[in-house]
């Protein structure tokens, strides 16, 4: 009798255990059946998606994404106000009324508080600089063949002869397994310049680079066509054709963030609050961009070529040493997302004034529109 006492006891601590063990896991999944998920999506005045807006419940707060989207999850079943909120927008609230297990799909838009500077426009490619800016002069020009990063991209080709094979007045030819490259109705090898200088020892191996690694190609099948700089010289001629490389500049990407890292408008918002940056409206003088040191975005090809107009409005913070903290930067809206990155890269290249306050010195949150215009320079696809 003894023994049964003990295994029966035995087995009810196992059952409780065992029971105490689901406990959790049957809560949460009742839990999880009984809430909702609420997509909030978060729209300016002007019908654009909005950012970098805090989606807060009573329970949790979101930020809404590039879309303006802002999802709260394991929202209780029943009523409850949302309150949203943008710097430089007047902040709304939302009564939702949700059912548990059901999703619901909202929106709201707010209106814009803040004084707009004047937008930094962007005219075609007037303002470029650096060493591609003799690539769209001459591009715009109509003399010779061009092929952009855009182009490359697109086409994804896994040799650089293969970006040649379509171009007319060359052909491809392939001996052994070497891809050489000539002006049709010529037996010799065109000239090879790479970011300027000539490639003139021997013929060159096209093929030994990856064609990902270019910004531009420029590619003239005679001399009459050829700019006077690629020109060679006497002992090198251009009648053969000349193919002009240039290399990929390092480039500014989106930093990706890391797990439960504050996005750049928490961050700007968590500053004001606890007053180590400020807004143009508390400040004595507002920064300003160094008017000296102006630098322009780059028009992406993709609506450079077609002809398409774009604005961006930018978040950022400038520093008490007058540059951009980089990781402070945002875009609040965009009409294309291949606007951001240009913006992005133009800014950290620009000199500001900074704000002061009291006095001193202080950072700023800085919202600068930029306005991309198409112009007569934009080239016709061929």
């Amino acid at each position: 009798m003894a023994s049964a006492s003990v295994r029966s006891a035995g087995l009810l601590l196992g059952l409780c255990a065992f029971s105490s063990a689901l406990s959790p896991a049957l809560f949460a999944q009742r839990s999880e059946q009984n809430s909702s998920v609420v997509r909030v999506v978060v729209r300016s005045n002007a019908g654009m998606a909005l950012g970098g807006a805090q989606v807060r419940s009573d329970a949790s707060v979101v930020e809404s994404d590039d879309a303006g989207v802002g999802l709260l999850l394991r929202v209780p079943p029943g009523g409850q106000w949302l309150r949203i909120r943008r710097i430089g927008y007047r902040p709304e609230s939302l009564f939702v009324q949700t059912i548990a297990g059901k999703s619901l799909d909202t929106a709201v838009t707010l209106a814009r508080v803040a004084v707009d500077l004047s937008p930094i426009t962007v005219v075609g490619r007037r303002d470029i600089r650096g060493p591609m800016a003799g690539f769209y002069q001459r591009q715009a020009s109509g003399s010779g063949r061009f092929i952009t990063r855009a182009d490359i991209e697109q086409r994804n080709p896994t040799n650089l002869t293969d970006l040649l094979r379509s171009v007319p007045g060359f052909r491809v030819e392939t001996r052994g397994f070497r891809n050489t490259v000539r002006v049709r109705g010529s037996r010799c090898a065109p000239l090879v310049w790479l970011d300027g200088q000539g490639l003139f020892a021997a013929e060159f191996d096209l093929d030994s680079f990856d064609p990902r690694t270019f910004d531009g190609i420029e590619i003239y099948s005679g001399s009459a066509s050829v700019p006077v700089e690629f020109q060679g010289n006497q002992s090198q001629s251009s009648g053969c054709g000349t193919i002009v490389l240039w290399s990929r500049r390092g480039e500014v990407r989106e930093p990706k963030l890391k797990k439960d890292a504050q996005t750049p408008a928490s961050l700007i918002a968590q500053w004001i609050d606890e007053g180590k940056a400020f807004s143009a409206a508390d400040v004595d003088r507002t920064a300003v961009m160094d008017s000296a040191t102006m630098v322009r975005p780059f028009y992406p090809d993709s609506l450079f070529d077609a002809r398409a107009e774009g604005r961006v409005l930018t978040e950022f913070v400038v520093g008490t040493n007058g540059l951009m903290i980089v990781e402070s930067f945002s875009a609040i809206t965009a009409t294309h997302r291949s606007l951001v990155e240009p913006t992005r890269a133009a800014l950290r290249e620009q000199r500001f004034i900074p704000a002061v306050r009291k006095g001193k010195v202080v950072q700023q949150v800085m919202q600068q529109p930029f306005a991309f215009v198409p112009d007569s320079t934009a080239r016709r696809r061929r």
